[in-house]
This record gives structure tokens, C-alpha cells and sequence, in this order.
């Protein structure tokens, strides 16, 4: 009866997700697509076809038993100087299940620290990080169960923060029909320690997601439903609520992959509500939109995605995985 755990995780979730709001949460970068190809995709997707280990931040059920022996390491130059690196491995013991751990790391580089009167105390660093344990099993023909905990820690100078999330996760892929789908909650948790003793959500996600390649049609086409649990998705400044189509696109992420030959992917996606959130308002505006290529290489598979934030610039993920065994 392990698979009660992920269950347990969704009902618990079911409870409290109509209350909490992301709209001022801590810890965004919790959000942030683990590696190059959800990123060229578009986003977090939750039912992706073929997905691996590397993406347990997602949906800890994307962990299989063929994960066992292999890493990934994915980087990303984010604006300023801001750096973020994402690692994982995962590993299957008999008769108990598959295990995966990753790290999550964001540096902000170095600041000045001032005082009230602009006096310089000297400088201080930034920084984010994750540590996320996952296990999965399989509950039936084609259809794998998982859950993960995440212990999370902030430092800001003189400010930290602590916290503890847990996921929970399903997955269903049939190969023959090339259909995938699944379902996961994300970052369900509470800070142990807060900044200012004034205590925040973090940024909970109930998503649900679908990949399809329709017959003779070149692009597997993949869509999810992102923050089930928020369905007012307003962005900064926006002081009325957005139409009702609008918002309903603001949850949808839309991703599509092709093959050239085995070892050749390339692979496009839209976020709206990302284009919401930094367009500028020009008749031809690029924010939001993704893209990237997949190339393996003997038993190394490297990934490549640019996504465009408009005015903001563009960003550029590179992840790597192999197999050690």
C-alpha cells in the first residue's frame, strides 16, 4: 500500500489549495523549468511523454526504475548576475522502489549594503537553495505513483528562511498510442523560519498535463494546465481581473518536440501568462515564446533552450544527462 503516500499528498493538497494564493509567495524560484527541455517546451509540464528523473521537480511520478544509475546537471546565466544550477540522481533498489535526490541552487551575486544614510558597510552575497528527495513506484499497468520533499533555504544578508514542501504525483504513458498524462501538486508546504517573522505561502501548483503525437503529423504536441489552485492570475500592476479567456490561457502552456533521425530533437513552446507578465505591448512581441534542440551523443544527451523574457532579454539553459551504469 506504499502508492498511499502520493494520495495522501493530493487529498491534504485538495484541502488548502482554494485558499492559498501565489501572488505573493516566497521561494519563486521553485517555479523555475529544471532543465532545458520543459524549458524549450514552455514550462513545467506535468504529463510529458518520455519524460525522466531529471524532471522530479514536476512530477516526482516521472521517476522509473530504467532512471537507475544516471545524473543530470542543468545551468542557466539568469539576468544581472544571477546564476542557477539544477542537479539530480537517481538510483533503484530491489524490491523497494527507485530514489532520486537533487539540488537546486540561485546565486544573486554581490551587493552593497547600506545603512539608512547611504554609509557602506561592506557587501553581502544572495542565495536560494533546494534539496529535494523522490520516490516512485509503479501502481499499475502503465501508471507510476510518486511523492518528494523538498527542504528549502534563503539567505539574504541578516534575512533567512527556511521551509519544507512535499509533491505527489501520477503519471500514465502508453507507448503504443503515444499518450501520455499526468497529474501533480507541487511545493504543498509552510516555512519553518520566515524573513521578519511575518510568515508567506510558497508557491503552490496543482498542474495537469497531456502529450499526444497524432498520426502522421510531425510534432508530438504536449499541453498542461498550470496553478489549478489560483485561477486569478493577474500580473504586476493589473488592477482589474483579466477577461475570462485570457485568464483561462494564462494556465495553459502549449509545447511541441520533433525528430530528426534518434539523436536530433527539436522543440518549441508559449507560456502565456510569462507574455503577460513581460511583453510590451508591441504589435510583434516575443515574450513567452520558446525554443531549443536536443542532441544525444552516444550515451549523453545534451539539451539546449532559449526563452524569451521581451525588453528583459532572453535566457539560455544548457543540461546534460548520461548513464552511469
Amino acid at each position: 500500500m506504499r502508492f498511499l503516500l502520493p494520495v495522501l499528498v493530493f487529498l491534504v493538497g485538495a484541502q488548502g489549495t482554494v485558499a492559498q494564493s501565489n501572488t505573493s509567495s516566497v521561494f519563486r524560484f521553485l517555479d523555475v523549468p529544471p532543465t532545458a527541455r520543459t524549458a524549450a517546451l514552455g514550462g513545467n509540464h506535468a504529463g510529458l511523454f518520455n519524460a525522466d528523473f531529471s524532471l522530479i521537480h514536476i512530477n516526482p511520478a516521472y521517476l522509473n526504475n530504467d532512471a537507475s544509475g544516471s545524473i543530470s546537471a542543468s545551468y542557466l546565466n539568469f539576468f544581472s548576475d544571477a546564476n542557477m544550477g539544477f542537479t539530480s540522481g537517481a538510483y533503484k533498489f530491489e524490491n523497494i522502489g527507485t530514489f532520486a535526490a537533487g539540488i537546486r541552487f540561485v546565486g544573486y551575486g554581490e551587493f552593497d549594503r547600506l545603512d539608512e544614510d547611504g554609509n557602506d558597510l561592506g557587501n553581502f552575497n544572495a542565495n536560494d537553495i533546494a534539496l529535494t528527495g523522490a520516490y516512485s513506484m509503479p501502481i499499475a499497468k502503465n501508471i507510476t505513483a510518486g511523492a518528494g520533499i523538498d527542504f528549502i533555504h534563503s539567505s539574504y544578508a541578516s534575512y533567512k528562511s527556511s521551509a519544507v514542501a512535499f509533491s505527489g504525483g501520477f503519471f500514465y504513458q502508453d507507448t503504443a498510442s503515444h499518450f501520455s498524462a499526468g497529474i501533480s501538486i507541487r511545493n504543498l508546504g509552510g516555512q519553518l523560519t520566515a524573513y521578519a517573522d511575518d510568515r508567506e505561502p510558497l508557491p503552490l501548483d496543482v498542474s495537469v498535463g497531456f502529450t499526444k503525437k497524432p498520426e502522421a503529423f510531425p510534432f508530438q504536441l504536449s499541453l498542461t494546465f498550470k496553478k489549478l489552485n489560483d485561477w486569478d492570475l493577474r500580473v504586476f500592476g493589473e488592477t482589474g481581473q483579466p477577461s475570462f479567456v485570457d485568464n483561462v490561457f494564462r494556465h495553459v502552456i502549449f509545447g511541441g518536440e520533433t525528430y530528426f533521425g534518434e539523436n536530433v530533437t527539436v522543440r518549441l513552446g508559449y507560456d502565456h501568462y510569462l507574455h503577460e507578465q513581460t511583453q510590451t505591448g508591441q504589435d510583434f512581441d516575443l515574450a513567452g515564446i520558446a525554443f531549443g534542440v536536443g542532441i544525444n551523443i552516444k550515451s549523453i544527451v545534451i539539451d539546449l533552450s532559449r526563452n524569451s523574457y521581451s525588453r528583459l532579454g532572453g535566457v539560455t539553459r544548457i543540461s546534460l544527462k548520461t548513464d552511469l551504469d
